[in-house]
């Protein structure tokens, strides 16, 4: 199992992995850091009717999909989650997960290879 993972503008980490690696990441990542609440459990609806919210965004021409956030989550720094992307490759399906900044790209890392991913880094 591969992840991609990377830095974007504004110091945000994003990863790239199949739907179901999404689901445990975002999981674990939770427990971890004890954070995410609303963001997370939408983020997760949103993978888990994958084909649904795919259609969704080509029709609406969009490029990602942004979960709910509690308005107090995001004042004391709790959200996981700023946007995911949708991706169908070859019949495979793919979430890149676009972390808030509050995420270290070292606690992903460490959860990526705690569940057995092989790490692809690119910029």
């Amino acid at each position: 199992m591969k992840a991609q993972i990377s830095e974007v503008i504004g110091q945000y980490i994003a990863v790239k992995l199949d739907a179901e690696g999404a689901i445990k990441l975002l999981e674990t990542l939770r427990a971890k850091l004890g954070k995410g609440g609303e963001d997370v459990d939408d983020a997760i609806r949103m993978i888990r009717n994958f084909d649904a919210f795919y259609d969704f965004m080509r029709k609406k021409f969009k490029e990602y999909l942004t979960p709910k956030k509690n308005l107090s989550d995001m004042i004391k720094g709790l959200v996981i989650v700023d946007k995911i992307k949708l991706i169908k490759e070859n019949d495979t399906k793919y979430v890149v997960i676009l972390f808030d900044r509050s995420i270290s790209k070292g606690d992903v890392l460490a959860v990526l290879s705690e569940l057995g991913y092989e790490i692809e880094t690119s910029s």
